[in-house]
């Protein structure tokens, strides 16, 4: 029976929905904690590994990985993976491309308007007894005929860009590379530089792969091209985003409020800089879990790792990543 190692921790409901969709023919392992030394500990036992996306999969896990003849990333990030030191051990990797961008686009819109109702604010001055109709709602703002600034345009802010549509928002978006012609005119997408996506836009939405290049991307300096009173999403990843920059831009006013689903530690820290801050929505990385993608996701994972397990590449080749 072959072994599939998985370097994330699940229990209650998520465990339930794991043990529901493992494959005949194999044995799930999980890692008695969760820290790098049990996973180069246990590398040894795979015969495939779903990698999660907080534990790495560096060159030392992977010399270790004796038996190891596949990963499947039960994601989509690739910034936990030695891409490098995969490439020349020749193991495959697949990522379940896609399978959370509903999800995850869903989230950030909500989050964008919960930024623009300051939806948070609101419910606790309410249940305090504050009844300012009139007061509370002339601070707030529609989405509606707003500039909307899209950093990536992956899967996910492709998603999102539908979502955005009946809202007739002017659409910014700064990627890599720009999409194709007909899809920038059919959404009504206008490809700009940073500087001029982050000027002009009064919701800015960070949707991007972590790279060298887009670490801290926003920082203090990026931050003060930002309208005033301009609002900040990230639901990428979390060292994307100075949060010292964010929290100061915050405090000062400079941006009206923030919501980051993505953190440079997780779970946050005692002291991380914008627990404290009133015009801050905070979430735990939730934003591509939902009952329906977590299940889509574990699902696909195990059925990639059996159809190659079978032999049956062709099946599998358009989640295929190296």
């Amino acid at each position: 029976m072959k072994t599939i190692l998985l370097t994330n921790q699940y229990t209650g409901a998520p465990l339930e929905i794991v043990q529901s969709v493992v494959p005949e023919g194999f044995r799930i392992q999980f890692l008695e904690e969760q820290t790098q030394e049990a996973l180069e500990r246990r590398a040894g036992e795979a015969d495939y590994i779903l990698a999660g996306g907080r534990l790495k999969i560096t060159r030392a896990v992977l010399e270790k990985a004796s038996r190891l003849v596949m990963i499947q990333r039960s994601g989509v990030g690739l910034d936990t993976l030695d891409l490098d030191a995969i490439r020349e051990k020749g193991i495959p990797l697949y990522v379940n491309q896609g399978v959370n961008a509903e999800s995850a686009s869903e989230q950030a819109l909500m989050l964008i308007l919960a930024c623009l109702r300051k939806l948070p604010t609101v419910s606790r001055r309410t249940k305090e007894g504050i009844w300012k109709k009139q007061e509370q709602g002339v601070q707030t703002a529609e989405l509606r005929g707003k500039t909307v600034g899209v950093i990536g345009m992956g899967n996910i802010a492709r998603k999102l860009v539908n979502l955005l549509q009946p809202f007739r928002v002017n659409i910014l978006y700064n990627s890599r590379t720009q999409a194709e012609p007909e899809f920038e005119a059919e959404k009504g997408l206008t490809f700009v530089s940073l500087t001029e996506l982050l000027e002009r836009s009064d919701v800015v939405t960070v949707h991007c792969s972590l790279t060298p290049e887009t670490r801290n991307l926003i920082n203090r300096d990026t931050v003060a091209h930002m309208k005033e009173g301009a609002v900040l999403v990230n639901t990428a990843r979390g060292q994307i985003v100075d949060t010292d920059a964010v929290a100061e831009a915050l405090r000062s006013g400079k941006l009206a409020y923030a919501a980051l689903d993505v953190h440079a530690r997780e779970p946050i820290p005692e002291d991380y800089p914008l627990k404290e801050i009133e015009n801050v929505i905070l979430t735990p990385h939730i934003a591509g879990v939902t009952y329906d993608s977590f299940r889509a996701m574990m699902h696909d994972a195990f059925r990639n790792i059996a159809l190659f397990e079978q032999g049956k590449l062709e099946e599998i080749e358009p989640h295929r990543y190296l």
